[in-house]
């Protein structure tokens, strides 16, 4: 059945639940089109042939085969009563209403697809999970086409093994729906369905921005094919980078090169400082797996990152074809010897790269939702190996880093061989809102510094309400020279003028940001220093977050002292974990000898 969609018409698969028996054995299946079905299964002897069910949505068909295989005896004599028993057993526990029996016309066997065609099918599905609309639009992005309906042809290749064949919202063995494609269970709504008339079908609201993922939509999947890497003829995979490494970064770089080559550990964590150069490292990581002819996969959350990734990567490896997906991006179903893509983007591979590099792995929107790890983990296959990039693990991640369940690699300092920069803490009992008082004598004290350094300086605030506040607060205090040119100004994600006020910043118009946790990443500025206002916010201010956020200042070597202070009315537990784990880290980069002699 197919239903006209805004953009190409929609596959709604509805179908039978079946019995097909041979001699002395059985098989249950399901199949929008029962006469190919018959025509596959009479090849291998089972000439008997029975509908169970009339026609269901594929949530629900899946569910009551998957119930049959389990519980059903499929040897000896043909167990049609007994069968029937038991679809009826499963459709009680799926609270669905009783169905008439169908109709046991035997289906009339349909001819078998052409070998071209199902092969074409199978080049273009190769590591991935799609629509069956998603490959029909490979297809035509390659300009490559087949004559047989889409939905007969991969029927057919799932028949034989080598596709498999899920329904976007799906059942769990004990009648639970969750999302096969994301794997959530907790977002599923129940709707009144255009594709295949139901007044109750099941849509995941999680993964809506990839498309719907729905009970009666299929979702097919295969593998990539297994070789043997033995890496490209001729293929150059060293980086060719335009600086010299770090002592720190050779160091973390042979153990990730290391950690390829041997294959032992599945899982690595290169847990590095703010500002360390990690993805140098991975580029050591990508060259070893390169080498060996491996599939690569690069993830990251923020579609910015996978830009500007892509532009450095062909900079580094020019001979080799880099693909870059996030949304709006086109060729999305090529192939290339490196594919960087957002973690959404992810959703779409299936058991495809050897090596899969997940970038941020704190970050939003991957730190709070699992279901971009699910994507992650499905897009790597079953033996391959995934390396953890970030400056700030979650605790989960730590927590297996300790068990040892997660190789670690450190990368503990900076180019420049100066220390990170220790959070000063500041408290302030008495520490008041914006405009109830005069400013605080601390704030003023660290404007004063940052100005006499003729520094700038980022003011974090936990509240989107505070950013203005604490604006009209300074301004009120401290005017400046100039009304139509303030020397403090704010930003906040949805602020419509944030990347005009941004650059501005970069730029050096004005010293003084106020922002809150928009900027604590990907933000490298020149001469900055940082103060946490209010630091004392655990609910936005996590350790993770307050680290990040130091991590701004002392990037540049031309002012590697940047100074980071967290004031507060007390000091919180994550305040003093934060402070902690930078001094810990400076600890490391001493003992291993990669900080300047005049700063060990």
């Amino acid at each position: 059945m197919t239903v006209e969609g805004s953009y190409t018409p929609v596959f709604c698969w509805q179908g039978f639940v079946y019995l097909a028996w041979g001699d002395r054995s059985g098989r249950v299946g399901i199949s929008h089109n029962p006469g190919l079905d018959r025509t596959f299964w009479l090849q291998y002897g089972y000439r008997q042939f029975s509908l169970l069910t009339p026609p269901l949505p594929l949530g629900t068909a899946a569910f009551l085969c998957e119930w049959l295989q389990r519980y059903l005896p499929l040897n000896g004599e043909p167990p049609w009563q007994e069968a029937r028993a038991l679809i009826n057993k499963a459709r009680v526990k799926l609270g669905l209403p009783p169905w008439p029996l169908p109709v046991n016309g035997l289906p009339s066997p349909r001819p078998a697809p052409a070998q071209a065609e199902l092969a074409l099918v199978q080049k273009n599905l190769a590591g991935r999970i799609l629509w069956r609309e998603e490959i029909a639009m490979a297809l035509a992005e390659k300009k490559e086409a087949v004559t047989t309906p889409l939905e007969d042809l991969l029927h057919w290749l799932y028949l034989a093994g080598e596709v498999t064949l899920l329904p976007g919202v799906g059942y769990d063995p004990n009648g639970e729906p969750r999302c096969r494609r994301c794997g959530q269970a907790s977002r599923l709504l129940k709707v009144a369905c255009s594709a295949c008339g139901s007044g109750d079908c099941l849509v995941c609201e999680g993964c809506l921005t990839m498309g719907q993922a729905r009970r009666c939509r299929p979702l097919y999947a295969r593998p990539w094919p297994a070789r043997r890497a033995t890496g490209r003829p001729g293929l150059d995979a060293r980086p060719r980078l335009k600086f010299t490494l770090t002592p720190a970064q050779v160091d973390a770089c042979r153990e990730a090169e290391n950690f390829v080559f041997q294959g032992r550990e599945k899982e690595c964590l290169l847990w590095a400082a703010c500002g360390a150069g990690k993805t140098e490292v991975a580029c050591g990581t990508i060259a070893a797996a390169l080498s060996l002819g491996k599939t690569i996969l690069y993830a990251c959350p923020r579609r910015e990152i996978i830009r500007e990734l892509q532009v450095r990567l062909t900079s580094i490896w020019p001979e080799l074809r880099i693909l870059a997906l996030y949304g709006g991006s086109s060729d999305k179903f090529g192939e290339a010897d490196i594919i960087l893509a957002t973690t959404h983007q992810s959703l779409r591979f299936y058991r495809r790269f050897d090596l899969v590099i997940l970038d941020e792995v704190d970050a939003f929107p991957l730190s709070e939702d699992p279901m971009l790890y699910y994507a992650v983990e499905r897009a790597r296959r079953e033996d391959g190996q995934a390396l953890l990039l970030t400056a700030t693990p979650p605790p989960g991640l730590v927590a297996r880093v300790r068990r040892r369940q997660v190789k670690v690699i450190y990368l503990p300092a900076r180019h420049h061989g100066h220390p990170l920069p220790v959070p000063e803490i500041l408290r302030d009992p008495f520490l008041s809102q914006p405009g109830a008082r005069h400013l605080p004598r601390f704030l003023v004290n660290c404007l004063d510094q940052t100005l006499a350094e003729k520094a700038r300086l980022i003011i974090f605030v936990p509240a989107v309400k505070l950013v203005e506040e604490v604006v009209a607060w300074l301004l009120q205090e401290r005017p400046g020279p100039d009304p139509n040119r303030p020397w403090v100004q704010g930003c906040y994600a949805a602020h419509p003028r944030r990347d005009a006020i941004i650059a501005a910043f970069r730029r050096g118009e004005f010293p003084v940001l106020v922002a809150t946790t928009v900027m604590e990443r990907g933000i490298t500025i020149p001469r900055l220093n940082v103060l946490v206002l209010y630091a004392d916010e655990e609910r936005v201010f996590t350790v993770n977050t307050l680290i990040q956020m130091a991590g701004r200042a002392g990037r540049s070597s031309a002012y590697p002292t940047g100074r980071v202070w967290f004031l507060a009315r007390r000091i919180s537990p994550a305040m003093a974990a934060a402070r902690r784990q930078i001094q810990e880290f400076n600890h490391l980069a001493r003992r291993r000898g990669y900080l300047l002699a005049d700063e060990k």
